[in-house]
């Protein structure tokens, strides 16, 4: 067993390096996104990829050049938390030439989602990190301009352990009760895409917390069934379900996404809450990942278990 390595806590005045390890995010929208975080006390340094015209079709840069520019923030003294600009595609590429002994030597709060999901689940099962999921300047300045992304900071700062959504936000239940264990997320497809690789270790005495976008019932019914296939799906101790979003319609009858996943955790037979605000809609809440944490199908929702940052 492994011991968890923490981040070192946000401070006033802290740098945050942006980096790109996927698609090449939205310049405009990365400005709006620096501004405020400027403007809410940080200095931001830019990775090396954003600041030169690198960017090779969809990527914004090869591969080899987006891992280094990765690794080269950790390394970096001078930088005290890594956000990545966006997601998009492109991390799993990178994954084979990561060196994750560097991370673990140079551990910094590490934020982002969607494809970033695949670095998530690496850096954890690797380095033994606890990242973050959570809104990207390049893609989300409208969420972090919002007043509850100051809530986000105040846990990256060390102010506050509450990653619960707001009381007025209802969530549902598949199987109720309580489970604890560690955090693992959050995209479902690039879950699953590493199922089967050395970067998706283990499922025993996980949280799975799972969200996607652009996906049909039939895609999330395969993700499940791959992860019954493979023997993992039982092992999880616990589902937690965010936003899937931008469901391509179509005139063929299809189950709803929601009659999909219930029926595949009522399988599992384990505690699973749904629609809690994070994924690709409107809301995104921050979710440590690679954290002790427990789930409950009352409120308190989620409750940590430790202290996330140090």
């Amino acid at each position: 067993m492994y011991t968890t390595i923490k981040p070192q806590k946000l401070k006033e005045g802290s740098t945050i390096r942006i980096v790109a390890p996927a698609w090449a995010p939205d310049i405009k929208n990365l400005s709006k996104g620096i501004d405020v975080l400027r403007q809410m006390g940080f200095k931001i340094s830019l990775g090396k990829n954003i600041k030169r015209l690198a960017q090779i079709s969809y990527l914004s840069a090869p591969d080899k050049d987006r891992a280094s520019e990765l690794i080269e923030a950790f390394k970096d003294d001078s930088v005290d938390a890594i956000f990545c600009g966006s997601g998009g595609y492109g991390s799993m590429r990178i994954l084979p030439y990561l060196d994750f002994d560097v991370i673990k030597e140079h551990p910094k709060i590490f934020v982002g989602y969607s494809d970033i999901t695949a670095l998530h689940v690496a850096i954890n099962n690797f380095a033994h990190l606890i990242t973050f999921h959570g809104p990207m300047p390049g893609a989300d300045f409208e969420e972090i301009k919002k007043p509850s992304f100051k809530e986000f900071i105040s846990i990256l700062k060390g102010e506050s352990n509450d990653i619960n959504p707001p009381p007025e936000r209802i969530i549902k239940y598949i199987i109720s009760g309580k489970a604890t264990g560690v955090s693992m997320g959050t995209n479902f497809s690039l879950i699953t895409s590493l199922v089967g690789t050395k970067y998706f270790k283990e499922a025993k005495g996980k949280i799975l917390f799972l969200e996607d976008v652009n996906t049909t019932a039939w895609d999330i019914d395969r993700y499940f069934t791959t992860l019954n296939l493979a023997g993992l799906l039982q092992d999880f101790e616990g589902f937690v379900f965010g936003d899937f979003t931008d469901i391509p319609k179509t005139e063929d009858a299809t189950p709803m996404i929601e009659e999909i996943v219930q029926y595949h955790v009522t399988l599992s037979n384990k505690p699973g809450l749904y629609g809690m605000p994070f994924g690709h809609g409107d809301e995104q809440m921050l979710i440590p990942l690679n954290a002790k944490m427990s789930i409950s199908s009352e409120p308190p929702y989620l409750e940590l278990l430790e202290n996330v940052v140090e």
